[in-house]
């Protein structure tokens, strides 16, 4: 009886293990709206029977009144995509709509300055209610980034964020709302803007950013999201999704609140020579921007699975658990259909509350290259919601497959900058004029003649927009080159 019931007790323990993991969190970027061609996807493309939670992103904090502010009044409010959005009610009863706070372009000083203080906490948290009110959205998710970090930040942001947090939850406890927050995966940020056992009493699940690992800022190829390290990193790297998981685990995260982010898209490099085209080879910058999201470094999935019918040479590598692929001197980081299987079977391992995806609207949506709709979001819901492993839906070929390589060790010590959330985003106030002085658009982008900080993304016309301002991270400008924001040491600036 005794073995039994030992037996019984070991059962369950892992039936609860894997039941854990339940949630599949989609981000929407809802300037996807504005893309051309295929790349364009409004609120009515998103299928809501693929997640349990959608994230709207992204609203703003004003500098003046500490209150919630809207980015993009003409899509949210004119073309009434709030409402669409929780429209999706319609077609899933039961999926959470929940609406995002910051992101990169937003930057961290009027977070931190509203932090330090009673007072605009109060003002912040009541706007917050307010505006889910109106806007009927189920929760809330607060994209800070980062504390201590990003531009004027003090060492106190890492206390006044639990401060914060405690506040909101404390109001939101008693009308139902959801709290979560997105935080950063390096393993650098974690103690210095992180208290990890206070934030877990107050949050509902924590959005953990396990990509960027590498990014053109290294000036090396690497994997964008890796599973493992590479046998040539040691044991010690930390630049990889499972050191970022046991870390904040490790530092007190209930694994039932800790989901893991997985990249709808890639990050890519142009090879410093196109024979060299192992993980590690010599890079000249970000790889050419794609036809939609238009930024070098950066494709969408979609512009990934376009890219590949034209004679990619895809490659394996079995040791960090997902694939890459090259031609010419062109080199692509991305996850498909099987590391993503290998990424869910890993959260249920590690009994994680679920699996996160940034974002929606990079998918191939509409099957246009031949492999379903939704292939990564669709594997990602499958694998989470359709049985106890990850492992069902994984592919059991991977095509032009062959042994990884490595050409050199890469060793990341710069920030990362740029961002999938660092896509330009609207400003509040429309404008009619163009910025003054000459501002040349190259890649889709163009530098503001007056602040090499500032850029502007370019219209049709192949002219700045006006409406489409973002500014580039303390300490860099916006390199024309390579259409990101780099090191002011490295960038002409009239």
């Amino acid at each position: 009886m005794f073995w039994i019931l030992k037996a019984l007790v070991a059962f369950c323990g892992l039936t609860t293990l894997y039941a854990a993991t339940d949630k599949v969190v989609c981000y929407l970027g809802s300037w996807a709206s504005y893309r051309a061609g295929n790349g364009k996807f409004v609120v009515e493309d998103i299928n809501p029977k693929l997640c349990t939670h959608i994230i709207y992103s992204f609203v703003g904090l004003d500098s003046t009144t500490y209150t919630v502010k809207h980015l993009d009044t003409y899509n949210d409010i004119d073309l009434q995509a709030f409402q669409r959005f929780i429209g999706l009610k319609s077609r899933n009863p039961n999926v959470k709509l929940m609406v995002a706070i910051g992101g990169w372009n937003e930057g961290s000083i009027n977070y931190s300055n509203m932090a330090a203080s009673a007072t605009y906490r109060k003002k912040f948290i009541d706007s917050v209610v307010s505006f889910l009110q109106t806007y009927k959205f189920d929760g809330f998710d607060v994209d800070w980034e980062y504390p201590t970090q990003n531009g004027g930040s003090v060492t106190a942001d890492r206390a006044n964020f639990v401060t914060l947090l405690k506040e909101l939850q404390l109001r939101f406890s008693s009308l139902g709302y959801i709290l979560s927050i997105a935080v950063g995966a390096s393993t650098a940020l974690r103690p210095t803007a992180y208290n990890v056992p206070e934030i877990n009493k107050y949050v509902d699940f924590v959005n953990l950013m396990t990509y960027d690992f590498h990014t053109l800022w290294d000036g090396r190829t690497g994997h964008n999201s890796p599973l493992y390290a590479a046998s040539w990193e040691g044991s010690t790297s930390t630049l990889n999704v499972d050191a970022a998981i046991r870390g904040w685990l490790g530092d007190g995260l209930a694994a039932s609140k800790l989901i893991m982010g997985i990249p709808v898209y890639a990050q890519t490099f142009t090879l410093a020579s196109s024979g060299s085209n192992g993980v590690g080879a010599s890079t000249i910058g970000g790889g050419t921007a794609g036809p939609y999201s238009q930024q070098a470094g950066m494709l969408t999935y979609l512009e990934v699975c376009e890219r590949l019918k034209t004679g990619f040479t895809k490659v394996w590598d079995d040791v960090q658990k997902v694939p890459y692929a090259f031609s010419g001197n062109q080199w692509i980081s991305y996850d498909d259909v099987t590391s993503i299987g290998l990424k869910v079977a890993y959260a249920k391992s590690k009994g994680l509350g679920g699996v996160m995806m940034w974002s929606i609207e990079s998918d191939d949506d509409q099957d246009v290259c031949g492999g379903g709709a939704y292939p990564i979001v669709g594997t990602i819901s499958k694998a989470v919601m359709g049985g106890s492993s990850g492992t069902t839906v994984i592919s059991t070929t991977v095509s032009t497959t062959k042994a990884a390589t490595v050409t050199q060790t890469v060793s990341t010590t710069k920030p990362i900058v740029t961002t999938t959330k660092s896509v330009v985003v609207t400003t509040t106030t429309k404008t009619t004029t163009r910025p003054g002085g000459t501002s040349t658009c190259i890649n889709g982008f163009a530098r503001d003649p007056t602040d090499c900080r500032v850029y502007y993304q370019c219209s049709a016309d192949g002219m700045p927009n006006p409406s489409w301002r973002a500014m580039c991270p303390a300490d860099t400008y916006f390199d024309v080159r390579y259409s990101v924001c780099n090191w002011q040491s490295l960038v002409s600036c009239p």
